[in-house]
C-alpha cells in the first residue's frame, strides 16, 4: 500500500535525522511524487521529530531555499512544508506570516496545508483576519486532518480572538475531529471548556485526552496535559471557593 511506503519512507529518514536529513525528505517525496496531503502527513511527522532531537528543519533550510520556486515542484513543496510548520511548532508566528507575505506565488496558489498554515500565523497572532480562512480551507480539502489541526492549534494560541472558545469548540464537533478520539483536539477542547467556566466537562475531555495518547507519545504532552488539569482544578476551586 502507499501508506505503507510512506511510514518506511520516513523511518528511513528518521534513521539519519542526525545527518542533514531534509535532502532525504525531498528525495522520497519527488520520487513518490507526493500529493500535497501527503506531504502534509510526512512533513509534519518529520519535522517534529527532527525538531525534538534537536535538529530542527530550520537548521538546514533558509527563507531563501523555500522561496526559490524554480526546479521540481514537489520539491519546491517539501521545503516550504518543512520549514513552514517548524515555523509553527516553534510559535514563530512573525515569521511564519512573513514567509508567505514574500513568497513569489500568490497565497491562493499555495496548497491547502501551506494556506493553513498561514492562517495559524494570523490566528496564533488574534488576528481576526485569519477567521475567514477556517471554513473554506475545511470545505476545500475535505476537512484534511492536518488542515484541521493546523487552524484548531492557530485558535488556541490566539487568546484575543473574539468567541475563541465558541470557536475551538466548533471545531472540535467537526467531523473531522468527532469521527474519532484526538489527544491534542480533547486537549484544546479542555481549554475553551476551561475558559468557559465549564470546569467538569474540560477534566472529562482532558481525561479521555490522557486515554487516548498513543503509548510512544512524547514526554511534553503528558506536561502539557498535567498543566492543563492544574489550571482547570484551580479555576473551579476558585469558583467554588
Amino acid at each position: 500500500m502507499r501508506s505503507t511506503a510512506f511510514d518506511i519512507a520516513r523511518m528511513s529518514v528518521e534513521d539519519r535525522i542526525g545527518d542533514t536529513w531534509t535532502h532525504g525528505a525531498e528525495a522520497w517525496l519527488e520520487l513518490f511524487q507526493a500529493s500535497w496531503s501527503e506531504s502534509a502527513r510526512f512533513c509534519t511527522a518529520l519535522a517534529w521529530t527532527a525538531r525534538q532531537a534537536g535538529n530542527s528543519a530550520l537548521l538546514h533550510l533558509t527563507p531563501e531555499h523555500v522561496l526559490r520556486t524554480t526546479g521540481m515542484p514537489v520539491t519546491t513543496r517539501t521545503r516550504l512544508h518543512l520549514y513552514a510548520v517548524t515555523l509553527r511548532y516553534d510559535f514563530r508566528c512573525q515569521s511564519l506570516q512573513g514567509l508567505f507575505e514574500r513568497h513569489p506565488s500568490p497565497l491562493k496558489e499555495l496548497d491547502p496545508f501551506s494556506r493553513s498554515l498561514y492562517a495559524f500565523a494570523l490566528l496564533g497572532q488574534s488576528d481576526p483576519a485569519g477567521l475567514d480562512f477556517i471554513s473554506p480551507l475545511l470545505d476545500e480539502s475535505s476537512e484534511d486532518p492536518k488542515v484541521a489541526h493546523a487552524l484548531l492549534h492557530g485558535l488556541w494560541l490566539g487568546d484575543d480572538l473574539p468567541q475563541q472558545p465558541e470557536r475551538i469548540l466548533d471545531l472540535v464537533a467537526r467531523p473531522v475531529f468527532a469521527a474519532q478520539m484526538d489527544a491534542i483536539a480533547l486537549f484544546r477542547k479542555a481549554s475553551a471548556l476551561r475558559r468557559l467556566h465549564r470546569h467538569d466537562e474540560a477534566l472529562t475531555a482532558l481525561d479521555n485526552a490522557r486515554e487516548c495518547l498513543p503509548l510512544d507519545a512524547d514526554a511534553s504532552i503528558h506536561v502539557d496535559l498535567t498543566r492543563e488539569r492544574a489550571l482547570i482544578t484551580g479555576a473551579r476551586d476558585q469558583a467554588t471557593g
